[in-house]
């Protein structure tokens, strides 16, 4: 007579959600989340293409979720949660980053105009500045985030002897509050207000 084999209880990972289930709850609560964070079209304007794979990330982590057991789900917490929160600081902290970028981004556009009017007032001499901005390549940041006024100053015969350039956030709803203007000597000027900066503003030192 064989001896009884004393069967080990089996650890149950898996929850009663089938793999289907999960995919459909895990992608309705990451949509969800997506139109909370971007509910007024900032998170989308803020952000490159590729920031979306946070979203993918959500995603798969609810999957995840939803597959284990109870007790399963909540050591998937305790491990992941610390790390959700770190990143969660990083990407706060992007956010000044970003500001900082596209407002360099403005300032050296704003430069490489005023280089060029400065170019065409040599060549042009006496007539003034044009009655448009040249052609400038500007990079991606300063285009998106910013748009740009040329305010020519005209002399007492009609002709632009001086100028401004305004550089004003496209989406200040977005938290890009910084206006600058150039002067048609190189001096940049800045403002927080809602408005287009002046030449009583704030110098932008060199």
């Amino acid at each position: 007579m064989e001896p009884a084999v004393e069967r080990q209880p089996s650890i149950r990972v898996r929850s009663g959600i089938s793999w289907g289930k999960a995919t459909a709850w895990s992608a309705f609560a990451t949509l969800l989340l997506f139109l909370a964070v971007n509910w007024d079209g900032c998170w989308l304007f803020r952000h490159k293409p590729g920031d979306i794979l946070a979203f993918v990330c959500s995603f798969a982590w609810l999957v995840m979720f939803f597959v284990l057991r109870a007790r399963w789900r909540l050591l998937f917490l305790i491990v992941t949660v610390p790390l959700t929160v770190l990143l969660t600081g990083f990407w706060t902290s992007g956010i000044a980053e970003m500001n900082a970028a596209a407002e360099s981004a403005a300032v050296t556009a704003l430069h490489q105009m005023q280089s060029s009017l400065h170019g065409y007032g040599g060549e042009h001499a006496p007539q003034g500045y044009p009655e448009a901005l040249p052609t400038v390549k500007l990079s991606f940041p300063a285009l998106k985030y910013y748009r740009f006024n040329y305010v020519p100053i005209r002399g007492p015969r009609g002709g632009i002897l001086n100028y401004l350039i305004q550089a004003i956030p496209t989406r200040r709803a977005c938290g890009f509050h910084r206006s600058f203007t150039i002067s048609d000597d190189g001096r940049v000027f800045w403002t927080l207000e809602p408005r287009a900066a002046t030449l009583s503003d704030t110098f932008l030192p060199e």
